[in-house]
């Protein structure tokens, strides 16, 4: 409509377009619960999201490269965003240990040990080989104390510098690679 203040945006990735706004289904541990690849696209998804605290988990970073990446892991050929692992940090918060180094969950599964750095955080999505990639976020709860959402807010501003010079890292090290 021509006559709102409403706009339209057009994302174009190696893996197609997205419109936007747009509808992002979620596919927590690379896949969405019920749903075929054929129905979401069907359904008019054009980017799918999925959750890095528990593909670190199972089946592993490292694993889901060795396979391909998420896109082939997933069998879905458009875009990929995958989270962070910080809505993690407000959701388990009683099975983990938050700090300005990062935060440290026990797993729901076993009860091994993840280290959710910014730079790990990083490391994990690059593996799982995404269009678009998260920083590590503090997510306080709601309602919360002004305070504690200023705090949380500056955490999140210091660790997105911090993802954002892993990230320089590993593509500088990709670039090497490739190069090489």
């Amino acid at each position: 409509d021509s006559h709102t203040a409403a706009r339209l945006g057009r994302l174009r990735t190696p893996h197609g377009v997205v419109d936007t706004p747009g509808f992002m289904p979620v596919g927590t541990l690379a896949t969405v619960k019920g749903v075929t690849v054929d129905q979401l696209q069907a359904a008019g998804a054009q980017m799918v999201l999925s959750n890095t605290y528990h593909l670190a988990l199972r089946p592993g970073a490292e694993i889901v490269a060795e396979l391909g990446g998420l896109h082939r892991f997933m069998g879905w050929k458009g875009p990929i965003l995958t989270d962070s692992g910080g809505f993690q940090v407000f959701s388990l918060a009683k099975l983990s240990r938050l700090d300005d180094h990062g935060v440290t969950f026990r797993s729901h599964i076993d009860g091994s040990q993840l280290e959710l750095t910014p730079e790990r955080a990083v490391e994990i999505q690059e593996l799982l080989g995404p269009d678009f990639l998260m920083c590590l976020d503090e997510c306080p709860p709601h309602p919360a104390p002004r305070e504690q959402i200023w705090k949380a807010v500056q955490r999140t501003t210091r660790w997105a510098e911090r993802c954002r010079r892993a990230q320089r890292r590993t593509d500088q090290a990709l670039l090497g690679i490739v190069q090489g």
